[in-house]
């Protein structure tokens, strides 16, 4: 099951007229989170949930939401990835990966994207050099988002341990954190 926002390059971004609070996640915001997660994904919330108390707890992960008015409308994350020595040899190099941006459509168009990103690779600057992110070539969206913010083409001949993505589906991009 894939949900990417609607590719509409030609729209121009709306005025928010309302303030947008982008923060780490806390426990509270977990059933949001699960909620967004699982509009895109699938399955049941309460998986979700479990996963996503255990990133909380791994100091390798940071997840930020974006809240207005209390509510949870946008979920993102970084990881901390490691290849293995089992892992095939075209596996992601290690590092650090944007993950899960998602926001919730009626909040689409915001900006909101831009904010949980900007607020991603603030956390991993502290961390590395450089950031890495991957995508279903078929989310334009979000591969244009990530452009902007200086992501370029590493390869598309990659796996990402339990990366939902078919073999040529995906593109893995780097970019430089200094």
């Amino acid at each position: 099951m894939t949900n990417f926002a609607d590719y509409q390059p030609d729209v121009e971004r709306q005025e928010l007229g309302t303030p947008v609070e982008i923060r780490p996640a806390r426990d509270e915001d977990l059933d949001a989170c699960a909620a967004l997660i699982v509009t895109r994904t699938g399955g049941p919330a309460a998986d979700r949930r479990k996963l996503l108390v255990a990133d909380l707890a791994n100091p390798d992960r940071h997840t930020v939401v974006a809240c207005v008015d209390g509510e949870v409308i946008g979920y993102a994350a970084v990881i901390r990835h490691q290849v293995s020595p089992t892992d095939p040899p075209t596996t992601a190099p290690s590092g650090y990966y944007l993950i899960g941006l998602i926001v919730a459509p009626e909040w689409r168009r915001h900006g909101i994207g831009d904010l949980l990103t900007q607020a991603r690779m603030r956390w991993t600057a502290t961390r590395a050099d450089h950031i890495y992110y991957f995508a279903n070539l078929a989310n334009a969206p979000t591969l244009d988002l990530h452009v902007r913010f200086g992501f370029s083409e590493v390869t598309r001949n990659f796996t990402f341990p339990k990366a939902p993505l078919q073999p040529g589906s995906g593109v893995l991009l780097r970019a430089a954190l200094t």
